[in-house]
């Protein structure tokens, strides 16, 4: 995992959102990014979680389920 790497994705709206990537995990034979929004005001920022394509480009996906399990495993890297 590179420190500080940052990347501009563009939302559903057209706005350009930077983001920090804090980490990839692997599950379920998939590659999803865990995204940090770099101007977010609020005290307690919202991750973002995609999904990496074999393109490697981003989408996101609407399964909670998922987003969960993919969640629990960046927080248990964060304890480690």
């Amino acid at each position: 995992m590179n420190d500080n790497e940052f990347m501009l994705l563009t939302d559903e709206e057209g706005n350009e959102i930077e983001y920090e990537l804090l980490d990839r995990i692997q599950y379920e034979g998939q590659t999803y990014a865990v995204l940090l929004p770099v101007d977010e005001d609020s005290s307690e920022p919202e991750v973002v979680i995609l999904r990496e394509t074999e393109e490697g480009e981003l989408s996101g996906f609407d399964d909670g389920e998922i987003l969960d399990a993919v969640f629990g495993i960046f927080l248990r890297g964060l304890e480690e």
